[in-house]
């Protein structure tokens, strides 16, 4: 499997909002990262216990996850892609959060290592930053 059919795994998992479907795909030195968030978010959850905190509470935040427009590139480095995506969700409180996304994503040994989300931070604000709720 390629790095880019790994991060699409790890995306149609989350659809699931089910942990124990997503946690098998993360290697246990993961790292998630997320650049842009707000003021008064984390934006790095290192290792696997992190990582598995972090998505059970955003699966607690949103009653549906649905990415769209999955668009994945595979770097000629195997370990290596890059995916573009659009994000559809409902957050607990019933209103909309849809976002899009670019992601670099570094995997070892067939298991996801470092996945790098970028979005745009004024959605996350307008949506009441679902993330600052999510990690209280």
């Amino acid at each position: 499997m390629t790095t880019a059919d790994l991060a699409q795994r790890f995306l149609d998992a989350l659809t699931t909002r089910d942990i124990e479907q997503v946690m098998p795909l993360w290697h246990d030195d993961g790292v998630m990262e997320f650049p842009y968030v707000p003021e008064g978010s984390p934006s790095t959850f290192e290792g696997a216990d992190a990582i598995r905190t972090t998505l059970a509470s955003a699966f607690v935040q949103r009653k549906t996850m649905e990415f769209l427009d999955v668009r994945a590139y595979q770097a000629a480095d195997p370990d290596l892609a890059f995916v573009e995506f659009n994000g559809k969700m409902t957050l607990q409180s019933g209103a909309p959060y849809n976002n899009t996304y670019i992601a670099k994503v570094v995997a070892r040994g067939g298991k996801l290592l470092h996945f790098k989300e970028f979005f745009n931070p004024l959605v996350d604000l307008a949506a009441g930053n679902p993330r600052e709720a999510e990690n209280r």
